[in-house]
């Protein structure tokens, strides 16, 4: 049987990965808004704060992994 202290870092590994995807995605819309008109800029700039919106989320969430925060999550 997996320990909760494993499962933590399973999650937290997932998380980690899932915010290196994020970044990918940040930095392919930055290039993407250089050649953008007006109304592309918008959408784009858009796109790029929800993923940093989401990578923050993703940050609070591995460091509450780190402390008994989560754990009844684990019974």
């Amino acid at each position: 049987m997996t320990s909760k202290t494993e499962k933590k870092q399973i999650i937290s590994d997932f998380i980690t990965r899932c915010n290196d995807y994020a970044d990918g995605q940040i930095r392919k819309y930055q290039a993407r808004l250089k050649q953008a008109d007006a109304m592309e800029t918008l959408e784009i700039e858009t796109k790029i704060y929800n993923w940093k919106v989401y990578k923050a989320f993703n940050i609070y969430t591995i460091e509450e992994l780190k402390t008994d925060e989560l754990d009844r999550w684990f019974n």
